[in-house]
């Protein structure tokens, strides 16, 4: 069969926009023309009038800590790109479909790049959603050109598609590899867990030893990151692009805190990014070998009820008691959730840190440090919270739907008990980040106390606005339905900008009326009564019978 990675890719998009058929066209150019609406038109409006909120002051600070902030935003996304996929890729080892192509004269690179090519649609409408959001703020600042914000995106695009590509190979390597073991699914789990931490403990180390390393290479250690490289690329288009007349003497700053041109950074992310789809295609032998053997099995371990479980009980003895454990039980089995919990508060830990040596060495502001610190830890584990609570776990099957909607105000106790089981979860997930952050960092206790109270109310928010969003369109665990792909990408979207504007609204109030409660307040009220009101029209939904 001639171009089997196209035929590959074809029915990797089929699969992908399966519940739209016989429309998937119609529906896929209409996302897609409003998707670049939205990130050439619609975002930077929105964005504009809420940044027009900001005092001059902050406008400032923006403007000179631009280059940090962008190395952070890009880290930020290169990390969670990176490694999302490979967790969510080792949820379940499934090598059946390979033997199959394999056994009809299907080359191991078509399999390779069909598989991702397939994917990428997606991909794109990921970018195009989600990088205004993220962009937009330092477009309007510099006022950048039509031309400058194509470039963006397409830079953007391109670090992201590169990313991906070498998670995709990844992720086939270690499923090729635990599928030889006939406890492969578990081993894979397992290892979804962990594989944040495999990935991340060598930037805790560049971070920590920047400073000797930096003295012996005689550049920014930090520069050879490929994050790095795309973000100062993306700081470049900017300068250049910009419309406010940046003089002479700004851009010769920015070329010292910057270090490399921007051809330099232009070459290394074509060059890394070939790189990698070389070594991609070369190792597609390798990496789909199956042999006869071993295969994957399901092992299922029943352990005691912890003391927290049995607490619960004890306070709610009845009914409802018995809703929440189960939504705890719930959550805690499936190994997804555990490893996105996870990452979020390794993620949330290590990027505060690297934004605090980024930011500190261009500005001096204490105030400015710790409430970038404060959303940073809100930023993650706002986003991965949205995605994961109300995510994987939250309905199993249509029969478990058919039980709550035979029950008298069914989907109400089921979904108030999810959401008290998930803000038990919730505390903890607070708690470590932000207590390590402050011991790491050197912040006083108000600003602990301050942080804790913010991030668990955006991490409660979250948990409202996952749960309302997977209540009003259920995806019943399938991870591969587009339901969970819409849910997923509505969560990220409505999380984001609900921060965005809950971070404006608490800065305006501290810079303008100075009151730090009054900003708790103002800052987290977006989030919590968008996310109570979407809960409430996901448990109306939820009762109507024939709700799919």
């Amino acid at each position: 069969m001639a171009r089997n990675w196209l035929s590959i890719a074809k029915a990797e998009f089929l699969i992908l926009t399966s519940k739209f058929r016989s429309v998937r066209k119609f529906v896929t150019i209409g996302m897609f023309l409003f998707a670049i609406s939205w990130a050439l038109v619609i975002a930077p409006m929105i964005m504009s009038s809420i940044v027009d909120l900001f005092v001059e002051e902050f406008q400032v600070l923006l403007a000179v800590a631009f280059p940090g902030l962008m190395r952070t935003v890009m880290l930020i996304l290169w990390i969670m790109i990176l490694i999302y996929p490979i967790s969510a890729a080792l949820q379940e080892i499934k090598i059946g479909q390979w033997e199959i192509l394999l056994s009809n004269n299907v080359t191991t690179k078509d399999m390779l790049l069909g598989m991702f090519l397939g994917k990428i649609p997606g991909y794109g409408l990921l970018v195009l959603f989600l990088s205004p959001i993220l962009l937009s703020p330092f477009i309007i600042v510099y006022q950048v050109s039509l031309i400058g914000q194509v470039l963006m995106y397409a830079v953007l695009f391109i670090v992201a598609l590169s990313t991906l590509w070498f998670s995709h190979v990844l992720s086939i390597a270690i499923q090729a590899k635990l599928g030889e073991s006939s406890r492969g699914n578990d081993i894979a789990k397992a290892f979804s867990i962990v594989v944040a931490i495999v990935v991340l403990i060598p930037l805790y180390g560049l971070m920590f030893f920047s400073g000797p390393l930096s003295e012996i290479m005689g550049l920014d250690v930090f520069q050879i990151l490929p994050s790095t490289w795309g973000a100062d690329l993306l700081s470049w288009i900017a300068i250049y692009q910009n419309g406010i007349g940046l003089p002479l003497s700004s851009i010769q700053i920015f070329e010292e805190i910057l270090g490399f041109s921007v051809f330099l950074d232009a070459l290394l992310v074509g060059v890394f990014g070939l790189f990698l789809i070389l070594i991609g295609l070369s190792s597609a032998d390798r990496l789909f070998t199956v042999e006869a053997g071993a295969r994957t099995e399901v092992v299922t371990t029943v352990g005691k009820e912890n003391m927290v479980l049995r607490g619960i009980r004890k306070i709610y003895p009845g009914h409802f008691g018995v809703l929440v454990v189960t939504s705890l039980k719930d959550f805690g089995r499936k190994a997804q959730n555990v490893s996105k919990v996870g990452y979020s508060i390794f993620l949330a830990i290590l990027l505060p840190l690297i934004t605090n040596y980024s930011l500190a060495s261009q500005l001096d502001n204490p105030l400015f440090l710790s409430i970038m610190t404060t959303l940073i830890l809100s930023m993650m584990l706002g986003m991965i919270g949205a995605i994961t609570f109300g995510g994987i776990g939250f309905l199993e099957s249509k029969n478990q739907l058919w039980i709550i909607q035979g029950t008298p105000n069914g989907a109400y106790k089921f979904i108030l008990a999810r959401i008290m089981g998930y803000t038990l979860l919730g505390i903890p997930i607070a708690v470590i980040p932000t207590i390590t952050v402050t011991l790491i960092l050197g912040f006083d206790v108000f600003a602990m106390v301050y942080m804790f109270i913010n991030v668990f109310l955006v991490v409660f928010g979250a948990i409202l606005v996952g749960i309302g969003i997977t209540a009003n369109n259920p995806a019943f665990e399938d991870t591969k339905s587009i339901a969970f792909i819409v849910n997923t990408f509505a969560s990220i979207l409505i999380i984001m900008m609900m921060l965005l504007i809950s971070a404006i609204s608490s800065i305006v109030v501290i810079m303008t009326v100075g009151n730090v409660i009054l900003s708790v307040i103002v800052g987290n009220a977006p989030l919590i009564i968008g996310g109570a009101l979407i809960v409430l029209l996901g448990a109306k939904r939820l009762e109507m019978p024939g709700t799919t």
